[in-house]
């Protein structure tokens, strides 16, 4: 039993042995398998990894090579564009001098505007200060392959160079001034639609009901403008891109709430010194129901009578205690010969004389004088529109205006609305002017006083004067208003073919006048010492162009006979 045992543990030893023997010689075949199978494998991309290697080792030289040879270059690097304008190879200097040279071709010209017949012509430097940041690009630019690590550096160089890099500079320009611009344009196109509007006459309300027409689009029109500077286009000529629309509808109720007014008796109190001029009553003098049943005819024009209340006291009861100082006066003369000039300044001086402004009320121009048409007594005179001096109805009353504002300037009081004229006017001062047009541009002022103010307005042989009457207050302001011309820009002359002229001849249809820019300041002084200098305006006026008619019709040559 024991040798049995002892047999088969000697068995298990030895299987054990061979056991061993067999998984020794597994794991030699396999490692030899291995090496066998890597070598091919090694054989087979060998090439590839000396290539890369290669590469790599390429790359870095020829980055560091590269670095070196631009690491002193002062110059703009090849294949570098500022708004499609090479500057390759150029150093900062050049490059801003290349580019100003270019762009002020391009602000300096004049920019033509069409719709139909209607022209328009804006100077992009000059109307609104349009200029490009050549500094910044030009900067921009000379960074470019200077301003990372090397690795960045040397691929912006070598894309820059294999394909064309463009850098892009947006205009900056004055929005305020080129939105006037936009607007003057718009009031002047032919067939513009004209929205509800009304006034009081006598003792009559007055409603113009509107017409359709069409609409400039002025943020279209800027940004086409904006377009036409930053692209560089080769044209300097573009379409006005208009809409037609129909005017908005009447409404009664808001123009009621606007007119109505309870009557108010004037007071005056001395001590301590407090003044109410009172006013009349003012609605509508019938029923709602019936002026909405006027409104339903097919008429351009509607009357509503209104029902005037005047106070129990009125101004002139409370006797000479109040509007006894000339807070301001301003003239203008005006040529008394051009008849239908003379008339509308008259026209329009009637109308703002002797009305009064409580304190804290608002004048506007348009709603004082009224439409502008022959049934209201205007004629046609000069006026200035976007494309030139024509004839329209009303010309003249931008004089009146003009001097109100001067007036209203002296007086210090505040201004709410005002702009000047496109084109230099001669009757005031450059940068003193007001320019208006019903519908669109209003003249406004807010009696910011203490008390109330009249406006007395006259003309006489062809001085028209306008002054702010009323009661000075403690401290009460010397006015004076000077003002500063900054650019003067020549204008230029544009010769039209004529043929109903003979040839050889000319004939001026339009005097050439110049372009300006002007700053306005008003001063305050109180006992002789300065309170404050402040500039109220900047303004900028369009040389207005010189037109001469070339004649081109020929002339029959007679034979003389013997």
């Amino acid at each position: 039993m024991a040798q049995s045992v002892l047999d088969k543990e000697q068995t298990d030893t030895k299987e054990n042995s061979n056991l061993a023997g067999s998984e020794s010689s597994n794991d030699s075949s396999f490692n030899n398998n291995m090496h066998a199978t890597q070598k091919p494998l090694i054989r087979k991309y060998l090439p590839l990894i000396l290539i890369s290697i290669a590469l790599l080792v390429f790359i870095c030289a020829f980055s560091t090579t590269f670095a070196l040879l631009n690491i002193n270059n002062d110059k703009i690097i090849k294949g570098i564009h500022i708004n499609g304008i090479n500057v390759s190879g150029l150093t900062i200097n050049e490059a801003t001098q290349k580019l100003s040279d270019e762009f002020s071709k391009k602000l300096n010209n004049t920019l033509t505007l069409t719709t139909g017949e209607f022209t328009a012509e804006i100077i992009p430097s000059f109307d609104f200060d349009a200029s490009y940041n050549v500094s910044v690009a030009v900067q921009t630019a000379y960074n470019i392959g200077r301003s990372g690590n090397l690795i960045k550096n040397n691929y912006d160089i070598l894309f820059a160079t294999l394909a064309k890099r463009n850098i892009f500079i947006n205009v900056l320009y004055d929005n305020e001034k080129l939105e006037n611009c936009i607007s003057d344009i718009s009031v002047n196109i032919p067939g513009l639609v004209k929205e509800p509007s009304y006034y009081i006459e006598d003792s009559n309300l007055i409603i113009l009901k509107g017409s359709p027409g069409i609409e400039l689009l002025k943020e279209q029109t800027k940004n086409l403008i904006i377009s036409n500077i930053e692209n560089l286009s080769n044209s300097n000529s573009m379409e006005l891109p208009l809409q037609n629309v129909e005017p908005k509808q009447i409404d009664l109720d808001k123009i009621h709430s606007e007119i109505y007014s309870e009557p108010k008796n004037a007071y005056i109190i001395k001590e301590p010194f407090e003044l109410n001029v009172g006013s009349s009553g003012t609605d509508f003098g019938i029923s709602m129901t019936e002026a909405k049943n006027l409104l339903q005819e097919e008429k351009n024009e509607y009357i509503i009578p209104l029902k005037i209340t005047p106070p129990e006291i009125s101004v002139e009861d409370l006797g000479n205690d109040i509007f006894v100082h000339n807070l301001g006066t301003f003239t203008s003369q005006f040529n008394v010969y051009n008849y239908n000039r003379t008339n509308n300044v008259e026209i329009a001086s009637t109308k703002i004389n002797n009305v009064i402004l409580l304190p804290g009320e608002e004048f506007s121009y348009n709603k004082t004088v009224g439409e502008r048409t022959i049934a209201n007594g205007f004629k046609e005179a000069s006026v200035y529109t976007s494309s030139g001096v024509v004839n329209g109805l009303g010309g003249g009353i931008c004089q009146v205006s003009s001097t109100l504002y001067n007036s209203v300037l002296l007086a210090n009081l505040e201004i709410v609305e005002r702009r000047n004229h496109r084109y230099a006017v001669s009757y005031v001062p450059l940068g003193q002017d007001a320019t208006v047009a019903y519908g669109s541009i209003d003249f406004r002022f807010k009696n910011n006083r203490k008390y109330p103010i009249k406006i007395v307005s006259y003309t006489n042989n062809g001085k028209l004067t306008i002054s702010i009457i009323g009661i000075k207050e403690d401290n009460e302001y010397q006015v004076s208003i000077t003002t500063k011309k900054l650019q003067t820009i020549p204008f230029k002359t544009q010769y039209i073919d004529d043929s109903s002229l003979p040839e050889g001849t000319q004939k001026q249809t339009q005097y050439g006048d110049y372009g300006y820019k002007y700053e306005t300041y008003k001063t305050l002084t109180l006992n002789g010492n300065v309170i404050s200098s402040n500039l109220i305006s900047s303004d900028t006026y369009t040389p207005l162009t010189r037109v001469v008619r070339v004649g081109t019709k020929k002339t029959q040559e007679t034979t003389p006979q013997n």
